[in-house]
């Protein structure tokens, strides 16, 4: 009996690679062959889509420095509401896209929100007005809003837990790379000359390649494994023997609103979510104000776009290193918390530094150690949630705060505490101290939920559930063990 508890638990740790050893008949080349494939059509082109939304989202920083706020004659905090108004709409509308994604498919619903949210990025250039600014960014938060979450629940229902880990790390490090070259990209546009603003250029050109790869997308993703026109028979069969083996998620599970207030009445999910939150805060503040703090230390306007790039090459560079860490050290929790100590200690630094080479040195250090928790618990929270539409309400509500730390974000470095910053950089030390505490609360209620289950032992309950009754329990299954 104890062997059979200790191959159960160690089936669901290693997840992908003994689902795979523990499903008979299934060829390992067979899935070498799918995972090729799967990832050649869904990953470049959501890794770019991806790097361009994080561009679009954030561009009005690069405008700001490029002379938007001078040109349109913004003073005051008014830069700080056109910044946020995007976050107003975008935390309220990700839970809703993520259900019309699984009843319209990802393949339609994703392009529909890149077209639309690229099409206002390019209503920015002609925005005469701080009223009009603001009402274009707010409009941008209800289409941009489905993407992330929208991507990430698309994901589950193509990998297992394992495979998942290290591709939604490489998917979140987009948005890093992106932030490298925000600034280098927006200072060549605003040199074009031409009829327009230098920033007027910003707006209208990364417009357009959002919408040429939301057309790319369109032509070349495919919804399900089940309906994908590029496997060949052999390799889904073996793909979903493999997923099943995995409880990963199945398109033809319907919706449940019972599992709609499961999620959202489970406090686990929302602890993700305020973890994703904390971890955001200072993504956030560092693409929009990078430039602006990067300045504040004495370089020039067009030094400041050049030398934000450094800090998110360093935040891009420990996620993909997260993209690793977890085959070495097989505990989520562990990770989350060094990071998070990390960017705690390095921000409280920053708060006192004076120099403004320690004061760049430390914002690099901080990027590197907040990066990597955004992957991190995004791939915690789908390890541990089970249940189609409970995964997707669970995705969609820890990416929603993520938009809150973006609204937030957005007002806690002020004009008026220029150069130093010293209120923005504490409360980022202070979200980073409160990760690390749930973190660690979470670690210590799934190894006390995993051994409590060990000890009851129902098994054999569990091989008698129906697939209804086994999706409808959702992570309270009895033979489900938490990651920890």
């Amino acid at each position: 009996m104890e062997t059979e508890k200790t191959q159960n638990r160690q089936s669901l740790s290693e997840q992908g690679d003994a689902a795979l050893s523990d499903s008979a008949g299934v060829d390992p080349l067979l899935i070498k062959s799918y995972l090729l494939k799967t990832d050649l059509r869904l990953f470049p082109l959501g890794c770019a889509m991806y790097f361009f939304a994080i561009i679009d989202r954030n561009n009005v920083g690069n405008a700001k420095v490029a002379g938007m706020a001078t040109h349109l004659g913004l003073h005051g905090n008014e830069f700080n509401w056109i910044v946020s108004a995007f976050f107003f709409t975008y935390i309220f509308c990700e839970v809703p896209s993520n259900l019309v994604l699984k009843r319209v498919g990802p393949r339609i619903w994703i392009p529909f929100l890149a077209v639309s949210w690229s099409v206002l990025v390019g209503c920015l250039a002609a925005a005469k007005s701080y009223g009009a600014l603001v009402a274009v960014r707010v409009l941008m938060g209800v289409f941009e809003a489905g993407f992330v979450p929208g991507f990430i629940y698309m994901t589950s229902f193509w990998y297992t837990k394992r495979q998942l880990a290290p591709r939604i790390a490489l998917f979140f490090s987009a948005g890093m790379f992106a932030g490298i070259w925000a600034g280098p990209l927006a200072e060549r546009l605003q040199k074009i000359n031409g009829s327009l603003m230098g920033y007027q250029y910003i707006f209208i050109i990364e417009a357009c390649i959002t919408v040429g790869l939301a057309v790319l997308i369109a032509v070349f993703w495919q919804n399900y494994p089940e309906t994908a026109t590029f496997l060949t028979e052999k390799e889904r069969e073996a793909a979903l023997t493999m997923l099943a083996a995995d409880k990963a998620l199945s398109p033809k599970a319907e919706y449940s609103v019972r599992q709609v207030f499961k999620a959202l009445s489970d406090w686990t999910v929302w602890a993700y979510a305020i973890i994703f939150w904390a971890a955001c805060m200072g993504g956030v503040t560092q693409a929009i104000f990078g430039p602006t703090l990067i300045q504040a230390m004495g370089y020039t306007s067009t030094r400041a776009q050049i030398l934000s790039a450094v800090p998110s090459a360093c935040g891009f560079a420990s996620q993909i290193i997260s993209m690793f860490l977890p085959r070495v050290i097989r505990s989520y929790s562990v990770l989350i918390m060094g990071f998070s100590a990390l960017a705690c200690a390095f921000y409280a630094v920053l708060a006192c530094a004076h120099g403004s080479e320690v004061r760049f040195a430390f914002l690099c250090l901080s990027s590197f150690a907040l990066s990597p928790n955004m992957p991190l618990v995004t791939v915690w929270m789908s390890s541990n949630i089970l249940g189609v539409t409970k995964k997707g309400v669970a995705s969609a509500v820890t990416v929603m705060l993520g938009g809150v730390a973006g609204l937030i974000g957005s007002h806690i470095y002020r004009d008026r505490d220029s150069p130093q910053f010293k209120f923005g950089h504490v409360f980022n030390s202070v979200c980073n101290g409160v990760i690390f505490l749930i973190a660690l609360g979470l670690h210590c209620y799934f190894r006390y939920e995993n051994r409590r289950r060990d000890r009851d032992d129902s098994s054999l309950y569990a091989r008698t559930l129906t697939p209804t009754e086994a999706e409808e329990l959702c992570d309270e299954r009895p033979d489900h063990r938490y990651t920890l």
